[in-house]
């Protein structure tokens, strides 16, 4: 495998965490406080339309603040340096110092937009986050096909080493290249609930605990109205 190196923007899920429980106390104040207003200056109106305009502004609302909290974030860039079958892999002030052989399991997931490349050792799990959709908005197109061409790149070495894990839960498995979970040889492979789904079940399961959490929310947001 020849010496190269691989740069890209991108955030670790850790950062990437974060963002999303900062994005919480405000996204649930904009989307209460807009159902509120729209009871004091419709008492009588549609319950129904007053909730899709709230969660449509809380949408477009929550993803004006994420833009603007990625652009404080400094420093979220990956660097990826193979030389002489060691993998060393920087972001921000953490280093990673891997050779091949260390390398557990390998997963490259995502949607057009969008990457969750997941490298992990007996050591470390490296979990780096590529996009550049309306709310993964810390990278650009060029980003992601940065870390596409990486995947790609050391695919050889995956295709001789690992196993290639069956996924039932996924529907479109080429949805980016290089798609899949990878278990080193030698290494039993294990499933989980979700894995072992069809995606009709998957669907269904998430369709039921939206349900649930709405009947819920609902119920709460009529009590508090009702006793206002």
């Amino acid at each position: 495998m020849r010496n190269t190196v691989f740069t890209f923007r991108g955030l670790d899920a850790k950062t990437e965490l974060r963002l999303a429980l900062l994005l919480i106390i405000p996204s649930l104040i904009i989307m209460l406080g807009t159902l509120y207003a729209i009871n004091l200056i419709f008492p009588n109106g549609y319950f129904l339309s007053g909730l899709v305009f709230s969660a449509t502004l809380t949408v477009a609302i929550s993803t004006l603040i994420l833009k603007q909290l990625v652009k404080k974030i400094r420093n979220n860039k990956w660097d990826i340096k193979i030389e002489n079958e060691q993998l060393d892999i920087k972001f921000k002030d953490i280093t990673y110092n891997l050779h091949f052989e260390d390398i557990k399991m390998i997963k490259n997931i995502g949607n057009a937009g969008l990457r969750y490349l997941t490298i992990k050792t007996k050591q470390e799990v490296i979990k780096i986050r590529v996009g550049n959709a309306a709310f993964a908005p810390f990278s650009t197109q060029e980003d992601i096909d940065e870390l596409d061409a990486f995947v790609e790149f050391i695919k050889p070495y995956i295709d001789m080493h690992f196993n290639k894990k069956i996924l039932k839960n996924i529907a479109r498995p080429n949805i980016i290249p290089n798609f899949g979970v990878y278990v080193v040889k030698g290494e039993k492979i294990k499933y989980s609930l979700i894995n072992k789904m069809t995606p009709v079940q998957v669907a269904l399961f998430i369709l039921g605990i939206g349900v649930l959490v709405m009947i819920l929310f609902m119920n709460g947001l009529i009590y508090f109205i009702d006793n206002k």
